[in-house]
């Protein structure tokens, strides 16, 4: 063990050091950006609004800016599948499904709309957060045109 510690200079001490501290530069930045943007979308005062499709049709507009407490509803379709959805605070989220797979129920809440939509594959059923005035929302998306 003694001929290894030899080995190891000061200068190597330092760089790795130097280096873990680096790795996690990528965290503090995207912690950073990401605060910024929630705190400009709280000063712009965009509403959140949850948009429940069933079979590529609009069923429901469900608030979630501004949310307190626990709401829940079930998606009904003909043929006898279902979706309980669960609205808490400003979180959307499928809490129950009669469907073989599941992964719907497993899925994280969302409450933004840079959050992956809920998707239910087996019954068609899409939940995806959307800006309340989507018609002026800047999403950050540019389109050059050149002449």
């Amino acid at each position: 063990m003694k001929p290894y510690l030899k080995m190891i200079r000061r200068w190597d001490i330092v760089i790795i050091i130097m280096l873990t501290l680096l790795s996690f530069l990528p965290l503090v930045i995207f912690t950073v950006v990401n605060a910024n943007q929630d705190s400009e979308t709280a000063s712009k005062g965009k509403a959140y609004v949850a948009v429940i499709s069933v079979d590529n049709k609009e069923y429901k507009r469900v608030k979630l800016t501004g949310h307190k407490g626990t709401d829940t509803f079930t998606v009904k379709q003909d043929d006898g599948d279902y979706n309980t959805i669960e609205v808490k605070d400003e979180q959307i989220r499928i809490s129950g499904a009669n469907c073989s797979d599941q992964v719907c129920v497993r899925m994280n809440p969302i409450s933004k709309p840079s959050d992956n939509p809920i998707i239910c594959i087996p019954h068609k059923l899409v939940i995806q957060v959307e800006s309340e005035n989507d018609s002026s929302d800047d999403d950050g998306e540019d389109v050059i045109l050149s002449s």
